[in-house]
């Protein structure tokens, strides 16, 4: 059973479905998967030109033809075959925090595994970035196995050098800047982080991409980073540096845990308006979730 730390090369590989990986009350929300998307961005390959007929969009009206020959033409386009799904994984310092479940980076190393193994699925390409030092760990496009099996390799390697890691210059805005201009368009993004570094330029990516790709965001956060549990003093260690937090004065905890449902509801409020769907998670409930699984099966 995983101590919430460590992370094994095989649990990347035996990953479960993000339906039974992630807490129940998120499962609705996930059951549109990484499923194509109609009308998002140009995931569509052109068909063919024939006669405008009522009904059809006027936005694909092919105007040259029609100029030509004075009747009106609209292009026909079929969905793309494939499509790439960027998987972009945050191991920020501050994902490695964990009061009692898991760190953070763990289960978002866990997600990003579960995207990959479900674009394959679906015959999609691979692609992706895992923000890490001061130089992001990119992945190329790819539809067979062993890229996937490459992308994992990568995640997992990545969040060993994490545990050792203490900080870094590089965040999660600067990964985005890099793939705004280069994806192909109409290309799915899985971006998994706490967003604690999100700032107004990563705001502005992220809009720029969802105006042409479907995107979605998982936003992981820790319950003691909301409410303080229990009786007495908790020491906390950031990585950088140390403290402690009191349960002790009610009137601390109480401004602690509004502080925090602030922070965590304007996070959530900021990529529900930058994203086609935000899931928000405590990791905590998560390895419960992901425990119960195992033991049944």
């Amino acid at each position: 059973m995983p101590n919430g730390i460590e992370l094994t090369f095989e649990e990347l590989i035996q990953v479960p479905p993000l339906t039974q990986l992630l807490p129940n009350t998120m499962v609705a929300s996930q059951r549109y998967g990484i499923l194509r998307s109609m009308s998002k961005g140009r995931g569509m390959e052109f068909s063919e030109v024939r006669a405008y007929l009522p009904g059809d969009d006027i936005r694909n009206i092919d105007w040259r033809i029609t100029a030509r020959t004075g009747r009106p033409y609209t292009k026909m386009f079929r969905e793309e075959r494939d499509r790439n799904v960027y998987i972009i994984l945050d191991l920020d310092p501050a994902m490695y925090f964990g009061s009692q479940g898991q760190l953070k980076a763990r289960l978002g190393a866990l997600i990003a595994a579960s995207c990959a193994w479900q674009a394959l699925e679906m015959k999609d390409k691979v692609a992706g970035m895992i923000i890490l030092g001061n130089t992001p760990i990119r992945h190329q496009p790819g539809g067979m196995r062993k890229d996937v099996l490459a992308f994992i390799q990568k995640i997992y390697d990545a969040y060993q050098i994490g545990l050792r890691r203490k900080s870094f210059d590089f965040n999660i805005g600067d990964g985005l800047k890099l793939l705004v201009n280069h994806a192909r368009p109409g290309s799915v993004f899985h971006i998994i982080s706490d967003f604690y570094r999100l700032d107004d330029n990563s705001m502005l990516y992220l809009r720029r991409l969802n105006k042409s790709h479907t995107v979605r965001t998982y936003q992981l956060y820790d319950k003691i980073e909301v409410n303080i549990e229990g009786t007495g003093t908790i020491g906390i260690d950031t990585g950088s540096s140390q403290g402690f937090i009191s349960s002790l004065d009610s009137n601390f905890v109480e401004n602690y845990r509004r502080i925090g449902l602030h922070r965590i509801h304007h996070i959530d409020r900021l990529l529900s308006e930058t994203s086609q769907r935000n899931i928000c998670i405590d990791v905590s409930e998560a390895l419960m979730i992901a425990n119960k699984n195992q033991d049944r099966e």
